[in-house]
């Protein structure tokens, strides 16, 4: 691509050519992120799988197994899974490997940096943008995370550079090829899609002049017909699944109930009733709505019964929802990182790398609205630009804002700031007093604007960072760390359900039984609808010998939600305690029905049959729990039992 006129060489600077200065540039920032994953890679946060995270990655490992069609599929973004699965298939089970490819795509990313400014500007202000975004701790943080921001910047800004080439080359390949990656943003992050909806404005205006609308009509086409490409894979799929002819996961619904309800608060919160994990979120969302209106309802159909309320919300309260999105536009620009699932300010903890003084957002986006203002002035050809940042910025704040999903506009706001940068430079070299004074004024109000702890202003609660730290401490089997986490979680929120039904899990684990009943019951004086904790309680009632109280607590975790499929195994396995072998099969039946390729069911379903004398249909299911899962050592044990099931001895 050329790169704009105005850029000179001066005296010295063939010494260091700009492709050794971008050579250097890629060097540093790969040093950087190695160096990062060096000093996390023993820590809970490298580790430790919650929420999106631990989702992504059992998705991962089904498309491995050839399970493309799994049912969970449609609750989260389809691309994320398949890159895991891709680098776990080249480099084994490895979130080492994925950290490191993700370290390596993000120090490309300051090469495409480069290459845009470059472009659009000139090298100088491509130099800067490429070091600034090589020591910007946040893209750096997430290079460590099993989380897709790496990946859809990597392909965003894959995408402007297509675009510009494509526009220079006059190449209808290249067009193709631009929407071919578009697809994979969408595919990545979703609601990037809105960007569908400026880019016509783009290829109309940059060629209006040359090619004529014939001509701007042709490119599209083409750039539409790559981005089908990708969304006809993606309909597929989820017909497959599903029998629904669409592209999209069905967490969309939610989630713009979520980010606009008379409670909403502009960031992520959990409707009352429903679970904050990804998955259960989606599919308690369901439950509630079929409650609601008294029939079965599709994924699809729940998740259209949750935009209708969001959207009845914003037609019967116009002033408090215009109130809601100038909150979400404030919270888009203010210095501070929004959490969700990890919290990088506490996470900075686990990485002494972070007490560098990277640059960060609130000091990145007053240079960046600067940049806005001169480039408006001075160059036209920004406008792809200025509209995949205006248009990232309203698809976030359609939803809520988080700090995962607005840092994918994070490098466009780079591009911006560093020509802000160059302009400021050359200024103070020609000792223009005037321009300085104004677009200084402009610096300092906005910095203040964006940095300034106005009262009004209330960062959300660390509680839900420590929860997730807790669990992570829990799965990695010590306890000790995490009923110290967790604690100090409700702490800071008493009334955070999951903390305490988290904390009732520890101790379940620990044998402290008492404890860990009294902290299921406050889980449910908080949500009463939280099946995960009736049936948790129940077991812990098993734990002690009350059958009856945990076959009652099954009951309630079941009336809430039938398809709680460990609720049916473990009310199933306390009738078989009792000696109620009829009601004992028929949890086991429901059990299979919703999970037939379960394993550790068949051979469940085998023992109610051997209680009940029932020898060769025990038989038979314990063979096919073997099939299932080759090391199922107890089906072994019963087949070789000197009892007469059929056909074994």
């Amino acid at each position: 691509m050329k790169t704009h006129p105005s850029y000179k060489e001066g005296p010295g600077m063939k010494v260091l050519t700009p492709e050794i200065l971008l050579a250097g540039i890629f060097v540093l920032a790969l040093f950087i992120r190695l160096l990062y994953l060096n000093q996390i890679i023993s820590t809970p946060i490298f580790h430790g799988l919650v929420v999106d995270a631990e989702k992504y990655d059992s998705f991962a490992l089904h498309i491995l197994k050839g399970n493309l069609t799994h049912k969970d599929f449609i609750y989260l973004n389809p691309l994320y899974p398949f890159f895991l699965a891709f680098i776990y298939l080249i480099g084994g089970h490895s979130h080492f490997a994925v950290a490191c490819i993700q370290a390596l795509i993000d120090s490309i990313s300051s090469v495409l940096i480069y290459f845009i400014s470059s472009t659009l500007f000139n090298k100088k202000v491509g130099a800067i943008a490429a070091l600034t975004y090589a020591c910007y701790g946040l893209t750096i943080f997430y290079t460590g995370v099993i989380l897709a921001p790496t990946l859809v910047i990597f392909l965003s800004l894959s995408l402007i550079v297509s675009l510009l080439a494509a526009q220079e080359k006059r190449n209808p390949l290249i067009f193709s090829i631009s929407g071919f990656l578009f697809g994979l943003v969408v595919a990545a992050r979703p609601n990037v899609i809105l960007f569908l909806f400026f880019l016509p404005l783009w290829f109309f205006t940059a060629s209006k002049n040359r090619l004529g609308v014939s001509k701007s009509i042709q490119r599209l086409l083409f750039f539409l017909v790559g981005f089908s490409t990708i969304m006809l894979l993606i309909i597929i799929r989820n017909y497959s699944i599903e029998k629904r002819f669409s592209p999209f996961s069905v967490q969309g619904g939610i989630n713009f109930y979520i980010g606009n309800n008379p409670e909403a608060t502009g960031t992520f919160m959990t409707p009352h009733g429903l679970s904050s994990s990804p998955i259960e979120q989606v599919k308690t969302s369901i439950r509630y709505a079929e409650k609601q209106l008294g029939k079965t309802l599709t994924p699809f159909q729940a998740s259209r019964y949750w935009l209708s309320k969001g959207l009845t919300f914003i037609k019967n309260n116009p002033l408090d929802a215009f109130s809601l999105y100038m909150t979400k536009c404030a919270f888009f620009f203010r210095k501070e990182e929004l959490p969700l699932n990890i919290d990088y300010t506490l996470s900075r903890d686990f990485a002494p790398l972070f007490r560098l003084p990277f640059v960060s957002f609130g000091i990145l986006v007053p240079f960046a609205l600067l940049g806005i203002i001169l480039s408006l002035k001075r160059r036209a050809g920004i406008l792809l630009l200025l509209l995949f940042i205006v248009s990232y910025v309203l698809s976030v704040t359609i939803f809520f804002v988080t700090a995962r999903y607005r840092v994918p506009v994070v490098p466009f706001l780079i591009i911006c700031s560093s020509y802000a940068l160059y302009s400021l430079g050359k200024m103070l070299c020609a000792k223009e007093t005037k321009g300085l004074t104004i677009y200084g004024t402009v610096l300092i109000v906005s910095f203040i604007g964006i940095n300034y702890d106005f009262t009004f202003f209330t960062r959300p609660s660390p509680a839900t960072h420590y929860n997730n730290l807790g669990l992570v401490y829990s799965r990695q089997g010590n306890s000790d760390e995490a009923l110290s986490v967790l604690k100090r979680a409700l702490s800071i929120d008493p009334y955070c359900f999951e903390t305490h039904f988290n904390l009732g899990n520890v101790y379940r684990e620990k044998g402290a039984f008492n404890e860990a009943i009294d902290c299921y019951k406050k889980t449910l004086q908080i949500n009463p609808g939280f099946a995960e904790a009736h049936n948790n309680l129940g077991m812990t009632y098993g734990k002690k010998g009350l059958l009856d109280e945990a076959i009652s607590e099954f009951n309630s975790a079941l009336t809430i939600n039938p398809t709680l499929v460990d609720a049916h195994y473990n009310r199933g396995t306390a009738y078989g305690k009792q000696g109620k072998l009829e009601k004992a099969l028929s949890d086991f039946k429901k059990e299979l029905v919703m999970y037939p390729d379960n394993a550790k069911a068949h051979y469940n379903l085998g023992l109610a049959y051997i209680r009940k004398g029932m020898n060769e249909k025990a038989a038979l299911e314990f063979k096919k729990g073997i099939a299932l899962n080759p090391d199922l050592a107890e089906a072994y044990k019963k087949l070789g039992l000197g009892t007469t099931l059929s056909g074994t001895k």
